[in-house]
């Protein structure tokens, strides 16, 4: 037999031997112990839960589109803040003149994943005020949010996350709130439609 004949012989055998070894790998199973598991069912009146991480200046963002919208602004008008506290920026009406407020507050999260914050400092004007009567005199005479509770006496105010579900159904809990580290992480709960 001729050299070439031998060559294209054994070429071709190569190449069917090739094409078998691919058949058997492509047609074989891939694991045999390995099953599909159907996906988890939920109900249709649950939520389902995503963690989120922000940074202050989208919170803040976020917060004050928030105010704009939802909250009533008619008596009390202000602005929030995020720096390494929590600084709220208004007016309040007192002796029927609108007077520049700020509050600096730092939160806390709570086991139940509600808010904290504990009131550092108050100022109206230029007059640093004392801090449980002034909670007190808001407490009184703005009508506040359902979801916000002030404790004039421990100088605190506590924003009920779990109390608080916005339009489309959304809720949430917060999970961190570090502003001097920028850790914020909260757990929002999106319904299932």
């Amino acid at each position: 037999m001729k050299k070439w004949k031998l060559s294209f012989l054994i070429l071709l055998g190569l190449n069917l031997f090739i094409l078998i070894v691919f058949l058997v790998f492509l047609f074989s199973p891939t694991d045999r112990n390995h099953t599909v598991e159907k996906p988890q069912e939920i109900e249709s009146d649950a939520t389902v839960p995503f963690l989120i991480s922000t940074q202050k200046d989208h919170l803040t963002s976020l917060i004050n589109r928030y105010l704009e919208e939802e909250a009533d602004q008619e008596n009390l008008n202000y602005t929030v803040e995020l720096e390494d506290e929590v600084n709220v920026y208004g007016s309040v009406k007192a002796f029927n003149k609108d007077i520049n407020m700020k509050l600096i507050l730092e939160p806390t999260v709570k086991k139940d994943g509600n808010v904290q914050l504990h009131v550092k400092e108050m100022s109206i004007g230029q007059l640093q005020l004392p801090v449980s009567y002034v909670l007190k005199y808001m407490n009184t005479y703005y009508e506040l949010p359902s979801y916000v509770v002030i404790d004039s006496s421990e100088k605190v105010i506590d924003i009920y996350l779990d109390e608080l579900t916005f339009k489309n159904g959304l809720s949430a809990r917060a999970e961190s709130f570090n502003l001097k580290k920028d850790d914020i992480t909260f757990t929002l709960y999106v319904p299932m439609p």
